[in-house]
């Protein structure tokens, strides 16, 4: 029994010393002869370590989504499709059929399936989910499926369409009751891109204004980004109609170039100058002229005076109690060291009177224009209460604040290219646009020239150009960012900088250098120890033929 054991063991150890040599002799790169290596089955997955890509809408953009097989197995036929369901909700467009890319295999590593597409300038910013579906076929497991979501982040520095409403203009001052008058409305598309199917319609109207034999609804077409385009109604004044201002609806409806639709709803305001006013029995209370600080518009945070004239247009009859209650849109404007009403004792037949006050912009107030409506209430010499609005505009902008770091000089030398670099922050509200850099100077400048459009507040970025002197000492040369605000007014900002050039360095002898002794692959397996196996398995054999032949002595002395 015992020698049976003994057998069974050295055959055990037989058997792991040289079944486990062409595992050995196969896994470090030696001819195994016949040696079969055993494949897997494909295992396909999409890296979860891979930074969210980053697209700007208005571009053409490549979405890259990387596919990993984790065994040695090969996939075949692999079928990567982008998964499009409620199209409103996925950033992007394609000038193909279908969002489907193929390749032809997988076997070990990270393969790339790039998909060529374009970020629609209507996208809104944001982070979005893709689903990505991935089929394949294999020799071995017989292919499979699977699933899974990437995310990308879409930057929009576009304005969106957005029809307002910028003047109202009249033949005169006001609508005279009893006739019919031509009443223009000046539409303005504020956004950066363009609109299509814009059609306004004009409601609201009551027993006093009418429309004259016009359609309430006109159709303008197109519209460019920030053009201006006038559409007229003809308005009927009733001959019974009271002196005042009178307010319609007016609805603005139009589709971008992705057919994505718009609306606006804003009021329009209309004097009247009703039955007696051509007399002049009525008097009425306008503001004749106004201004605001010494600038062309307001900053925000800084507090401006709204200097207002208001005259009495009557020859005859003096207006008192004259109240002036002020509102801005979204209460932009505040009111510094008073509250928002202005009032007056009187104003004289024909006078003009000056009126002022405080105000100033929220710090977050965006760039753009804001109206005030200035609510009239005042009483004739009989003690009538009259009323009047008046709308002012009055434009905000924000201040352009870009910080450009000092620029990063290595050490240079005569003939040989170095880099300068520079970082740049926007950090003020406003947004920076056609923002250019290049570099001039004492040296040549390869690629120096950067376009980048836009920079959004509290976005950064940075610049570096590659320069070769051609002489040593100090070569001077400077940086040059060029750009606009909101309102289109150009600014130019230099950053000088200062080169030391040293003497060319010198050329290496390629005689002087050794090669690089290759390292040998370090093997597992050694090959050597096969001697060692083969010696243990014949102590082993040894010492069992010794146990069985003192086994036989003994015997023999026992008999």
């Amino acid at each position: 029994m015992r020698f049976g054991r003994l057998v069974q063991l050295c055959s055990l150890v037989f058997i792991l010393a040289f079944g486990c040599l062409p595992a050995a002799v196969a896994s470090n790169g030696f001819d195994a002869g016949d040696v079969v290596v055993v494949r897997e089955a494909p295992h396909l997955i999409i890296p979860s370590d891979r930074w969210m890509p980053v697209f700007k809408a208005g571009e053409k953009v490549s979405l890259n989504i990387p596919i990993e097989n984790t065994t040695n197995g090969t996939a075949k036929n692999v079928e990567v499709s982008l998964v499009v369901g409620d199209l409103s909700k996925f950033p992007f467009k394609s000038e193909k059929m279908t969002f489907t890319q193929h390749i032809s295999s997988i076997t070990s590593g990270t393969s790339i399936a790039s998909f060529n597409l374009t970020v629609p300038a209507n996208t809104k910013p944001g982070i979005y989910p893709i689903d990505v579906n991935i089929k394949y076929d294999a020799d071995v497991g017989g292919g499979g499926q699977i699933s899974g979501t990437v995310y990308v982040e879409v930057v929009n520095d576009y304005r969106q369409p957005a029809i307002s409403l910028m003047n109202v203009r009249l033949p005169d001052e006001r609508l005279p009751a009893g006739k019919s008058t031509l009443v223009t409305l000046v539409l303005n598309n504020e956004g950066d891109l363009p609109v299509k199917d814009v059609r306004i319609k004009l409601t609201g109207f009551n027993s006093g204004l009418a429309l004259d034999n016009w359609s309430d609804t006109q159709k303008l077409g197109e519209m460019k980004a920030g053009e201006i385009k006038p559409v007229t109604f003809r308005i009927r004044v009733d001959s019974e109609t009271k002196t005042g201002t009178y307010i319609l609806d007016l609805n603005i409806d139009c589709k971008d170039e992705y057919d994505q639709e718009y609306k606006t709803e804003t009021k329009v305001y209309l004097p009247v100058a009703g039955k007696g006013s051509q007399d002049d029995l009525i008097p009425r209370v306008l503001i004749s002229n106004y201004s605001y600080g010494s600038g062309d518009f307001a900053v925000p945070g800084q507090v401006f005076t709204l200097n207002m004239s208001l005259t009495n247009t009557s020859e005859q009859t003096a207006v008192k109690n004259i109240k002036i209650s002020l509102s801005s849109d979204g209460q932009v404007f505040i009111p510094v060291g008073s509250g928002s009403t202005l009032y007056i004792r009187e104003i004289g037949p024909g006078e003009t009177v000056d009126a002022g006050i405080r105000l100033k912009p929220k710090e977050n107030a965006e760039s753009q224009t804001y109206s005030i409506s200035a609510d009239i209430e005042f009483q004739d010499s009989e003690g009538n209460k009259l009323s009047e609005k008046e709308v002012i505009s009055i434009p905000v902008m924000q201040p352009i604040d870009l910080l450009i770091t000092d620029p990063v000089i290595p050490q240079a030398f005569s003939g040989s290219p170095v880099t300068v670099s520079v970082d740049f922050y926007n950090t003020g509200r406003a947004t920076i646009r056609n923002l250019q850099i290049y570099t001039t100077g004492e040296f040549q400048v390869n690629d120096g020239y950067l376009f980048l459009g836009t920079l959004e507040s509290g976005k950064n970025d940075y610049y570096d150009v590659t320069v070769i002197p051609g002489q040593t000492g100090e070569l001077r040369g400077k940086i040059i960012f060029e750009y606009d605000d909101d309102a289109g007014r150009h600014y130019q900002t230099e950053k000088e900088f200062t080169l030391a050039v040293g003497e060319p360095m010198p050329m290496p002898n390629p005689g002087d250098m050794e090669p690089p002794m290759a390292t040998p692959k370090q093997s597992v397996f050694k090959w050597w120890m096969i001697p060692g196996v083969l010696v243990l398995l014949a102590a082993i054999g040894f010492v069992v033929y010794r146990k069985k032949k003192k086994a036989k002595e003994a015997m023999f002395l026992d008999e």
